[in-house]
C-alpha cells in the first residue's frame, strides 16, 4: 500500500512539473531573447543583494559585544600609524638592507 501511495505522488508530481515547464518554455519564447537576458541580469543582481545582506546580518551577529563595528571610510595614511620613525626609515629601503622589526 506505501508503494502505491508513493508512486501515486511521484506521478502527481511529475505531472505538475511537466506542466510548470512547459509553461515556463512558453513564457521564455514569449519574451524573446532581449526578454531573457533582462530576466536573468535582474534576477541575479536581486541575489547578489540577498546575499551581501546575509553576508552582513552573519557578520554582524558573528561580533562580541566589546568588539565594536568598524567605521566607515578611508583607510588610516602610513602618517598617523603607530610606527616609530625609525622604522618608516627602514621601510624606506631596500628590501635587502632592511632588518626585520620585532614587535612585542
Amino acid at each position: 500500500m506505501r508503494r502505491l501511495f508513493w508512486l501515486s505522488v511521484g506521478a502527481a508530481a511529475g505531472y505538475y512539473a511537466a506542466r510548470k515547464s512547459s509553461e515556463a518554455v512558453e513564457q521564455a519564447r514569449e519574451r524573446g531573447l532581449v526578454g531573457n537576458v533582462t530576466l536573468a541580469a535582474t534576477t541575479a543582481t536581486k541575489v547578489a543583494g540577498s546575499a551581501t545582506k546575509a553576508v552582513s546580518a552573519v557578520g554582524s551577529r558573528a561580533r562580541t559585544p566589546a568588539e565594536p563595528a568598524p567605521a566607515p571610510g578611508p583607510a588610516p595614511s602610513p602618517a598617523s600609524s603607530s610606527t616609530p620613525a625609525s622604522s618608516t626609515a627602514a621601510s624606506t629601503s631596500s628590501p635587502s638592507t632592511r632588518s626585520r622589526e620585532v614587535r612585542p
